[in-house]
């Protein structure tokens, strides 16, 4: 008799034991929040331009950076209480180029062109509360800016008769200076620059475009 019950005990424990391994082998996996996603756009928070100083900076102008897309929706959208227009400049040989500008409160405070291959090219400031990468304003003297003669270069084009000047640290800043009464072309002499020179605009260009003394 207790031979039998072992031989009927046997099977149920079996049975027993493979029960739970069963049940294990169905268990959904849990998800790991370290995962990383395959496909999807990652959003990137900006913040629109309502007002106050505009940062010009190497990696971009306010909102707006090398991936900023050279369309007027996008810019309506970074500059909401600005007026933005879309236009055309000729600015030397061939058809006129494509701009965009933003006004606000009756200043004109970026020009915006396009580049070569469809994205912006060059964003330039001559007005409004602009500041340069290190807090410079829009009418700085030359002499209080820092820059040595070494880091200029005489405008060409629509700069024509100013001085433009770069920092190494900050490639895609072009700094554009006037001096009063200067019509001679070419880079002016240092004396002149230190008591006349101040600081008429900024063009920021990406850095794939910029180019050491462009603007």
């Amino acid at each position: 008799m207790t031979q039998r019950l072992v031989l009927i005990a046997a099977p149920l424990l079996l049975l027993a034991a493979c029960g739970p391994a069963k049940q294990a082998d169905k268990a959904p996996p849990v998800a790991s929040s370290a995962e990383v996603p395959k496909s999807g756009p990652v959003a990137v928070a900006v913040t629109p331009y309502v007002g106050g100083p505009l940062h010009v900076r190497a990696d971009g102008v306010g909102p707006i950076t090398g991936e900023t897309a050279f369309d007027l929706a996008t810019i309506k959208a970074l500059f909401p209480k600005a007026v933005v227009k879309s236009a055309f400049i000729h600015t030397g040989e061939g058809p006129p180029g494509p701009i965009l500008t933003v006004d606000q409160d009756n200043v004109p405070l970026l020009e915006i062109g396009k580049g070569a291959e469809g994205g912006i090219g060059e964003i330039r400031l001559a007005g409004g509360p602009v500041e340069g990468p290190k807090g410079e304003a829009l009418l700085a003297k030359w002499s209080d800016l820092g820059f040595d003669i070494a880091q200029c270069r005489a405008g060409e084009g629509r700069t024509v008769n100013q001085t433009v000047c770069v920092r190494p640290d900050a490639p895609t800043v072009a700094y554009v200076f006037g001096v009063p009464g200067w019509t001679k072309g070419g880079l002016p002499p240092v004396e002149v620059l230190k008591a006349k020179g101040q600081l008429n605009e900024f063009v920021w260009r990406p850095a794939e475009q910029a180019a050491v003394g462009a603007a």
